[in-house]
């Protein structure tokens, strides 16, 4: 017998339904916010005295008084943990030193399988550091390790609202696997850390530790499950240090480059060698503000984009990855990413997926008292049709109150031939009584030749506490809104959404979390006729295993202004649309050899029919190697005609130790008939210094296609003054 979905109607009352019964539900009490920090008091000592090999054996670490009174944040949240953790701190007057004894009742469950600097350790045990250094309960320093000494670090800003893993700091670290459980010796130079010299006397400290073979999460100074590592105005103290030096404050890193290519696909039939280089500079101007100049820079190095299926009239987004645009990123942070940002690095140096090359940049990064400052300028060159063109922004933020903060961002592009384009904007993210978030945003944009209705608006109201999540948002972005610098999905509309989810523990069950949520969106065009709608209600169980599911309901409608070429040959007429879908989403746990992460997605489709899939699977055949095959597919019949996409990625990771490692990505994509491998081997031979071998080679699988091929050495080396 077949069931009729319900009536859009009907799914936007029930789901309205859901959202306002997890904004009125009755009242819950929430755990009391911790009043008094713990604190832990640093040692000094002399320079020497301590040999960073994993073993806590000094007679210096038994100077420092330990600290312990970890307590849970999963699976029950204030209860101590379930094994014990001591932590020591020393320092002299160039290095902070962090040992940490991590007791457990069954050493041979320890999980450690990951060398790979900057890699996930989430699936393994781990140790991991928050320093906020100027004590201003917003931004910190964060360092993560694991049982074989994988090394981990990242840039936190404003709690978390930006995260900068692609920062690489100087610092060391060893562990090893005892008969009591692990051991940590870490070192962090001061020169690694910012800071001001006249007011050394607390700095902010979290630590954390993960217990994977339970997924429990403790940490030192507790936090409930609205919060996470990167809330640092919940961090504990750190007291005692004195005297301590920031250390240099000049960093040179050049580098050279070496190689052959043959790219048929723009007319480069011959192969040629290539030779190059370039340096990086980095100069202190202040413990607060930090000055970096780039000259030719190169990318050789920058792991290649995944492929993506697109079935939207909509562009998609790719994430930065290049080492300059991404340290320093979060003194940049506008807008909503992945929909409306008006500073998008990657507008810089790519066009049309090809490397328009950087003659000169330079960045200005950092705090100046209440004040963080983000200045860039970066000059291209002429490349085919590109011009020569300056790209410049300013980005300034100011916190106010406890938790919150102002600020004002403008942006130009000036190419030498062809109109200039400019945005300027404001914003606002608020935070009142622990739970309750405010953000809001204005943009302009001024392009050469174009007047009027170039503005872009945005309110977001959140409720956040550990058992409820409710949001409404609106978005206003006008007609000709043209940030050049930036990225928009979608112009011309008017978004507004209402999204409520409430979570639930029950006790002594194999579940450790299980939510409802419901969403309603409702899209309209400037003159406010409904040109789009969603109504979502879902439901998700999360067990103690680390096993994951969740299933929805989604109904959408879709008004097309044009005709919409969804593929060659195929079009679907403009007109209005209703359609809806079941989604299906299970994923295991990561920490296991074999790990999948599986959804499925069936419905109607612009008065046809689509199947999806996305599946990817974790795969550990030893100890260091990953193999992660995966799969996306679109199977999508409509009265117009029928297409089959798949996008097959496969990403192999092999680490021959904690400074060396290789790395190949493999992919296909039928859509769009290319094939394309990146291979990077990388050696750090000492700290900030690296080589790379690289090799590129992408391939047009339609009959008689080119393939484009590179293979590159790349030498940096680091020098500190």
């Amino acid at each position: 017998m077949m069931i009729s979905p319900p009536s859009d109607t009907r799914v936007h009352i029930l789901v309205a339904g859901i959202v306002l019964s997890i904004l009125f539900s009755p009242s819950i009490s929430y755990p009391e916010t911790q009043r008094t920090p713990p604190e832990i008091k640093g040692v000094r000592i002399e320079p020497g005295e301590i040999t960073i090999d994993g073993r806590l054996d000094e007679p210096a670490w038994n100077r420092a008084e330990p600290v312990d009174g970890f307590t849970q944040r999963e699976p029950v949240p204030g209860r101590p943990a379930s094994e014990r953790t001591e932590v020591r701190i020393l320092y002299d007057r160039e290095n902070l030193y962090i040992g940490a004894m991590l007791y457990d009742s069954d050493p041979s469950g320890i999980i450690g399988d990951e060398r790979r600097r900057d890699a996930d350790l989430r699936r393994n045990d781990a140790f991991a550091v928050l320093i906020d250094t100027y004590h201003d309960h917003r931004n910190g320093f964060f360092f993560e390790t694991n049982p074989v000494g994988a090394r981990a670090e990242a840039i936190v800003f404003d709690e978390g609202r930006e995260l900068n893993f692609d920062w690489d700091g100087i610092w060391w670290v060893e562990s090893r696997i005892t008969d009591e459980g692990w051991q940590v010796e870490m070192r962090i130079p001061f020169s690694t850390l910012r800071f001001d010299r006249e007011r050394i006397e607390t700095w902010g400290l979290q630590m954390r530790r993960l217990i994977r073979r339970k997924n429990e999460e403790v940490y030192w100074s507790g936090i409930h499950l609205d919060a996470s590592m990167w809330r640092v105005s919940l961090a504990g103290h750190l007291t005692g240090l004195e005297d301590i030096r920031p250390g240099r404050n000049i960093e040179i890193k050049p580098y050279i480059l070496s190689g052959v290519e043959r790219v048929p696909s723009i007319g480069m039939d011959d192969t040629r060698v290539v030779k190059d280089g370039g340096v990086d500079i980095k100069y202190a101007l202040t413990p607060h503000l930090t000055l970096d100049l780039t000259v030719n820079t190169d990318f050789a190095q920058v792991e290649a984009d995944e492929l993506k299926i697109n079935i939207t009239r909509f562009p998609l987004f790719f994430p930065e990855k290049r080492e300059f645009f991404l340290e320093g990123s979060g003194f940049f942070e506008f807008g909503l990413r992945a929909r409306l940002q008006p500073f998008f690095s990657r507008r810089i140096g790519i066009s049309g997926g090809k490397e328009i090359p950087i003659l000169v940049g330079g960045k200005l990064t950092g705090k100046a008292g209440r004040y963080g400052i983000g200045v860039l300028s970066v000059e291209t060159r002429k490349k085919g049709d590109e011009p020569r063109t300056n790209y410049s922004v300013v980005r300034i933020k100011r916190d106010i109150l406890d938790r919150s903060k102002i600020g004002f961002i403008a942006i130009s592009k000036e190419p030498d031939e062809g109109p200039f384009n400019r945005t300027f904007g404001v914003d606002a993210n608020l935070v009142f009584m622990d739970y309750l978030y405010i953000n809001s945003f204005l943009l302009k944009t001024q392009t050469q030749g174009s007047k009027g209705d170039d503005m872009a608006r945005y309110l977001n109201v959140i409720w956040l506490d550990p058992y409820r999540y409710f949001k409404v948002s609106h978005l206003d972005v006008e007609d000709r809104f043209n940030p050049e610098v930036g990225f928009v999905r979608r112009r011309g509309i008017k978004e507004s959404s209402l999204y409520g989810e409430v979570f639930m523990r029950p006790e002594r069950s194999i579940v450790r979390q299980y939510s409802f949520y419901g969403l309603m969106k409702y899209i309209s065009d400037q003159e406010d006729m409904v040109i789009g709608r969603n109504g979502d209600i879902g439901f998700t169980l999360t067990f103690h295993s680390g096993e994951d599911f969740r299933i929805a309901y989604k109904r959408e409608f879709d008004r097309l202004d044009f005709d919409f070429d969804i593929r060659p040959g195929i079009t679907i007429p403009e007109g209005g649309y209703s359609f809806h879908s079941l989604y299906v989403r299970l994923s295991t746990d990561r920490r296991r050899r074999v790990s999948a992460w599986m959804a499925f997605e069936r419905g109607s489709y612009y008065d046809g029919d689509r199947v999806s899939y996305d599946w990817s699977f974790n795969l550990r055949p030893t100890r260091y190697l990953r193999v992660s095959p995966g799969l996306k597919r679109e199977e999508v019949d409509l009265p117009w005609g029928s297409f089959t996409a798949n996008l097959v990625n496969t990403t192999i990771e092999y680490t021959i130790s904690t400074k060396a490692f290789l790395n190949a990505l493999l992919q296909w994509n039928d859509d769009m008939e290319e094939a394309s491998v990146n291979l990077r081997f990388n050696y750090q031979y000492r700290p900030g210094s690296d080589i790379y071998v690289v090799y590129n080679e992408r391939r047009d699988t339609f009959e008689g296609g080119f393939v484009d091929r590179a293979l590159v050495v790349k030498l940096t080396y680091l020098w500190s003054f």
